[in-house]
């Protein structure tokens, strides 16, 4: 008896120590910034400031927290199916999951100065990127419609530097390829379920290495979105395996795409713009939002609403494919990075107030 409580013991000491599932208003959710969201299968994983990741199984009425290897800040997450996956952030990690987000463990980093056949950039990205990722609190007026211009107008480019670089976004098809995006034009891609990932910064003709702040694909069929910095944009047709530079709208920072159908496409960025393509991005149409601060994400639920979510607190809500759309804030105006649909109904948002349930989509 006694060897078998000893046995027990030590098998509790070695395990990895985690927080029991804690309700949506426990201090853990709601005083945490988290940047992104995404389904693990019917599973929630949120992931955020100082590296934390959170998970429900109860479409956010309750999380418990994983096991995680890295403190730096994680600003995307995507699942290829219930158990394999990954978050990206700062320093160019790259985190891996095989057990649904419960556990991950380090796949890539790219920490400052590790490049060595590059020359070094003469700003550091933090300021600008946190400003975006963090809703950009001092407004989007504080860089104007151009956002920072690293590099003025020079023809003449050195080799960019990216360590250090956070990325900004990761997608994947499937558990075998995922891709990540993110400052001075980082582009990373995996074929072999993240076992290594390869650097393709010529992949997109980003010779001026703007940031790219989204990965984004149409529901089911071929096509690819990559938005960013000075109004990049790029359409791929065949999965992401080329790439054409499309004719932006706009000459600021787009943060993301949200796909409403094989052909129709959302756009948006800095002060409130907000852009409709119905032809794969080979034009588009500005759509009035009343807003002037920044659109971070964007998703359409079942029934057709699309939904956009920005900083200052604002909620954008259509019911015409994005035609048009109605304002609303949060009460507390915290600024919105991410936006999900919830099977039981609403949305779920996550952002400078944490992770908030959200019942009533008008």
């Amino acid at each position: 008896m006694k060897k078998t409580v000893l046995m027990a013991l030590s098998a509790m000491l070695s395990a990895p120590l985690q927080a029991d599932f804690v309700s949506n208003d426990a201090p853990l959710v709601t005083a945490n910034n988290y940047l992104d969201i995404a389904y693990a299968d019917s599973r929630i994983v949120a992931v955020g400031d100082r590296g934390k990741i959170l998970y429900s199984d109860d479409q956010g009425d309750h999380w418990k927290q994983a096991v995680t290897p890295s403190e730096v800040l994680l600003t995307s997450v995507c699942f290829a199916d219930a158990r394999h996956g990954w978050a990206v952030g700062h320093d160019a990690v790259v985190l891996g999951s095989d057990d649904g987000g419960e556990t991950w463990t380090v796949q890539y980093s790219d920490p400052l100065g590790s490049s060595e056949d590059a020359a070094p950039v003469e700003e550091e990205l933090d300021d600008y990127a946190m400003d975006d990722l963090y809703g950009d609190p001092y407004g989007d007026d504080a860089y104007g419609d151009e956002g920072d211009d690293l590099y003025g107008d020079s023809a003449a480019m050195a080799p960019v530097d990216t360590s250090g670089a956070p990325l900004l976004d990761v997608f994947c098809d499937s558990r075998d390829r995922a891709v990540a995006v993110g400052g001075y034009g980082y582009f990373l891609q995996t074929t072999d379920g993240g076992e290594t990932w390869n650097k393709a910064l010529d992949r997109l003709d980003n010779r001026d290495g703007w940031h790219l702040y989204d990965y984004a694909a149409a529901k089911g069929g071929n096509d690819r979105y990559v938005v960013g910095e000075k109004g990049v944009m790029y359409h791929s047709a065949d999965k992401g395996m080329s790439w054409e530079k499309l004719q932006s709208p706009y000459g600021g920072t787009l943060f993301g795409v949200t796909a409403i159908s094989d052909y129709n496409a959302l756009t948006y960025g800095l002060q409130g713009n907000v852009w409709l393509t119905a032809n794969r991005g080979r034009s588009w149409a500005k759509i009035p939002s009343k807003l002037t601060r920044g659109v971070n994400d964007g998703t359409v639920l079942a029934d057709g609403t699309v939904v956009l979510v920005t900083n200052a607190g604002g909620i954008l809500t259509s019911h015409d494919g994005g035609q048009s759309f109605s304002l609303r804030f949060l009460p507390d105006r915290d600024s919105i990075s991410a936006v999900l649909p919830r099977n039981a109904g609403g949305i779920l948002v996550a952002g400078q107030g944490g992770l908030r349930v959200i019942e009533d989509v008008k």
